[in-house]
């Protein structure tokens, strides 16, 4: 059998997936890790380091497509594989929320032509009874307004990791002041819609940097300039080891910088905040 789920009982995530498979008629094989548990182990020793393990276990379900030889982890990471292959990674991506939540969908990175893939994972996580979170960086606003409007997302976040030279350190072309003003539009208007700034690691050279007080004043102005609104609800938060994101063995950020981050953002965005966990 080319195709293998391996389940936890009573797992919504599990039942997800094997929904999609049985509605594409896909034969597979079904390995639930209690009753099964020595031929799970065996999978398991064999494909240790491709295996997320987090505080609370292993994350249900495990897939392995033995013709292709890939093993896939969760239900977002395992449906973007069966729907497109290799085409959504780095869109989709392991989810860091538990207990009725998935996240890992990084819209800003959907290659062209993958718009409808998309939209047909997030689709099929919302019939399957998940709550779907979607992550943008400002481009691709398109895009998000049809996610938006197809009623299977919970909640948007906008991240922004800096001004236009964040993006250009990234590789990335930042967004157009035009269309950051309707990505934060489509947020601020969502149900529980978050417009944040991220740090996350920026390459310098030939290292990578945490971002420095300049970055969290950049992305304030770019936001204000973008939107005209100086009482924008803004947060500022940083990425930890336990999302789904490469620290590039950086120590831990430094959250007390946050402190002076929010002070120099509130120049543009007076209502800026450190964001609650």
């Amino acid at each position: 059998m080319s195709l293998i789920i391996y389940t936890a009982p009573d797992c919504i995530r599990c039942r997800t997936v094997k929904a999609y498979m049985a509605d594409k008629g896909l034969e597979y094989k079904s390995v639930d890790f209690k009753e099964n548990a020595q031929e799970f182990n065996a999978f398991y020793r064999a494909n240790r380091k491709a295996i997320y393990r987090g505080e609370e276990g292993v994350e249900f379900p495990l897939f392995e497509d033995t013709d292709a030889k890939e093993v896939r982890q969760g239900s977002g990471v395992i449906l973007a594989w069966l729907v497109a292959g290799k085409e959504l990674d780095g869109t989709i991506v392991r989810s860091d929320q538990w207990h009725g939540w998935i996240s890992g969908i990084y819209i800003s990175n959907c290659p062209g032509g993958q718009e409808d893939n998309l939209l047909e994972v997030i689709t099929w996580l919302h019939k399957g009874g998940l709550q779907v979170i979607v992550q943008s960086d400002g481009r691709k606003a398109d895009l998000l307004e049809k996610l938006l409007a197809s009623g299977c997302v919970s909640k948007a976040v906008l991240n922004i990791p800096g001004g236009p030279s964040a993006y250009e350190r990234l590789g990335l072309a930042a967004p157009s002041a035009e269309e950051l003003k309707k990505s934060v539009e489509l947020v601020k208007n969502s149900a529980q819609g978050v417009v944040r700034f991220q740090a996350i690691p920026l390459p310098d050279g030939d290292t990578w940097q945490w971002p420095v007080r300049d970055d969290a004043v950049e992305a304030a102005r770019m936001v204000y300039e973008a939107t005209g609104d100086h009482s924008l609800p803004f947060l500022l938060s940083a990425a930890t080891a336990d999302l789904p994101i490469d620290l590039h063995g950086l120590e831990a950020f430094d959250t007390q910088l946050l402190v002076k981050f929010r002070s120099a953002a509130r120049q543009f965005l007076f209502k800026a905040d450190i964001e609650s966990k």
